[in-house]
């Protein structure tokens, strides 16, 4: 018998809504970091303006938002149905609940009660001082990454959608606007939103109706076509936007997407409501190792993090949380909306409007009329899908056409409704890629400076030539561009690097986050004291992902890594190598660190 709709949206409203209550604000909050209102943030003791800059929690918490929420919870999931839609729905809700939103708050936390200073740099006060540049180094690799796995995403989109290229054109100007009238006219917070969303959804309308196209650059006897070209275009503006002090683009930019999301998980939670009744034709279980990478079969276990990040968990997130968000941050109370919500908010994303909208369409005789009337698909596919699934489409188009195939069933008119959504999509996921693209530079810079803050004692003219904002941001995007740049052969056919670099980026991602959360609950342990039961409740789950994700970052490299081409081979496998390596090294200094926790007496919070 077929699953209602409606289960899958009952079930995660209700997991969520306890997990919020009970496990974030009764447990995490008051009794874990018992967070008080009174206690200044550096949001005002460390006020310069450009960085730390005290901002309103709704503003906060969707510049969060709209950071953290990259391609992860959207192309990840999309992989992911190739096992069915039950073991991605039971990873997003148990990775939310037990880890994500855990390790977000907390990382989040932490910073606040160092002086604004980064996770990697928390974990200098728990694990010493060899922790902090190990850990630098690690996260540094991760960044590059996210930038040439979401680039390359990006590009992909951009070329196959044109009207998504259109709206992030128009996007920069009413973002810098927003922030001019939120930072240097005195508007308040609510007025300045209203004219930026007002303006907003005049582009989103705009754009609906006028795409844009880039045309093939010609330069000598080298061609750039459109999806290189783009790429080249969001390299330029990644670095522009992580140099720029945070309130002139990349905040109001970053807050103005999340308008764009909030609508995006709205329509989803509103069509899944309206076909609540409806079957799911998707099945619920397909395979536990269907062929994922490179032709390989892909065990779900442990590799299922190395496909979903985003959605259920993701280290990138304590970058964020501690890199711009802690530094903005107006109240320590506000971290429960902004850090544990923000990530129930992806799962949402992940659970309502991709992993729901494809188990509907996944074999429906009517879908392939919305693909004929959005265009650009080609007719074999429609063919296939007929024959077969919705799997047959790429993992982007599997999202957007499901996406809109799902609104445009719910509101009556498949080739009328359908289509619009299926462009709305592809915005909303544009936002999602543009707002981490961005800050994974600016978080690519500051973990160059911090890398190279000895040098600052030692010789000055040296570390402004090495570690300047300019040159530490540059870097990050030259690195992640290269990596992401060339075409790679699957299959005799030439795809964008997004296809093999997902895991690499996926994997590092993941084992971040399990190293983010043990060095947010030693200072859990050996900071606020917090022994016993509680403690427990975050080791335990950090303890099974670090497990899960070395294993599969093993597997991978001794399975599908032989198999990529040779950039992606040398440059992304050489970073999962390096990875690995470092992850051993913070591994021992972790249990030495909670070895001398248990003997000695509390350590002193920074200021």
């Amino acid at each position: 018998m077929a699953t209602p709709a409606g289960i899958i949206v009952i079930s995660v409203l209700v997991v969520y809504f306890l997990a919020y209550i009970y496990y974030g604000k009764k447990i995490l909050q008051e009794k874990v970091v018992k967070a008080d209102p009174n206690r200044p943030t550096p949001a005002y003791t460390k006020y310069d303006g450009v960085d730390y800059v005290p901002t309103n929690k709704y503003v906060l918490y969707g510049h969060h938002f709209a950071s953290i929420a990259g391609a992860g919870p959207i192309v990840g999931p999309a992989i992911a149905m190739a096992y069915g839609w039950f073991l991605p729905i039971l990873w997003v809700l148990f990775g939310n609940v037990f880890i994500g939103a855990v390790h977000d708050y907390l990382s989040l936390m932490a910073s606040v009660r160092h002086g604004g200073l980064s996770i990697m740099s928390v974990s200098e006060n728990v694990m010493g001082r060899k922790a902090r540049y190990i850990f630098l180094l690690y996260v540094y690799a991760a960044l590059i990454l996210v930038i040439a796995a979401f680039i390359s995403v990006a590009a992909h989109l951009f070329k196959g959608i044109p009207n998504v290229a259109t709206l992030a054109m128009i996007y920069m100007p009413i973002a810098v606007g927003l922030g001019m009238l939120m930072y240097r006219t005195g508007l308040s917070p609510r007025t300045s939103s209203i004219i930026g969303v007002v303006a907003l959804f005049i582009a989103i309308a705009y754009a609906m109706k006028v795409p844009f196209y880039l045309p093939t650059v010609k330069i000598g006897g080298y061609t750039i076509d459109q999806y290189h070209l783009w790429m080249i275009l969001l390299a330029i503006y990644s670095f522009l936007a992580s140099v720029l002090p945070v309130w002139y683009l990349l905040q109001p930019r970053d807050y103005l997407n999340a308008y764009v999301l909030w609508s995006f998980v709205i329509l989803g939670v509103l069509g899944g409501l309206i076909v609540l009744g409806k079957p799911l034709t998707g099945p619920a279980y397909t395979s536990f190792a269907p062929k994922i990478f490179s032709g390989v079969p892909t065990p779900f276990w442990p590799a299922i993090p190395l496909i979903i990040a985003c959605g259920a968990l993701s280290g990138f997130h304590s970058v964020v949380a501690s890199g711009t968000s802690s530094k903005q941050l107006a109240n320590e109370l506000d971290a429960l909306f902004v850090g544990y919500g923000g990530m129930l908010t992806e799962g949402a994303v992940s659970s309502f409007a991709v992993i729901l909208p494809i188990a509907l369409a996944w074999h429906q005789p009517d879908f392939p009329k919305l693909l004929k009337a959005v265009g650009g698909v080609k007719p074999e596919t429609i063919t296939g899908y007929v024959n077969g699934n919705i799997l047959v489409l790429d993992k982007v188009r599997r999202f957007t056409f499901g996406y809109g195939y799902m609104l445009g069933k719910a509101f009556g008119s498949l080739t009328g409704v359908g289509p619009a959504m299926v462009k709305f999509a592809g915005m909303a996921l544009a936002s999602f890629i543009l707002t981490t693209l961005d800050t994974a530079v600016r978080l690519g810079r500051f973990a160059w400076q911090e890398m190279f803050d000895w040098l600052e004692e030692k010789s000055r003219i040296t570390y402004t030539i090495i570690a300047n904002r300019y040159v530490a941001s540059a870097l990050a995007v030259i690195i992640g561009t290269a990596i992401a740049y060339p075409y790679v052969m699957i299959g005799g056919k030439a795809k964008p690097a997004y296809n093999v670099v997902w895991p690499a980026f996926a994997g590092t991602n993941q084992l971040l986050a399990a190293l983010a959360l043990l060095t947010a609950a030693l200072w859990v342990y050996a900071v606020l004291r917090i022994r016993g039961g509680i403690n427990w409740l975050i080791q335990v789950p950090a303890w099974f992902l670090w497990i899960t994700v070395t294993t599969g970052l093993a597997w991978w490299s001794v399975k599908v890594l032989p198999k990529l081409p040779a950039v992606q081979k040398y440059g992304a496998g050489s970073l999962v190598l390096i990875s690995l390596a470092i992850d051993f090294l913070l591994i021992y200094l972790f249990v030495e660190g909670l070895r001398r926790a248990a003997v000695t007496r509390p350590a002193v919070e920074r200021r």
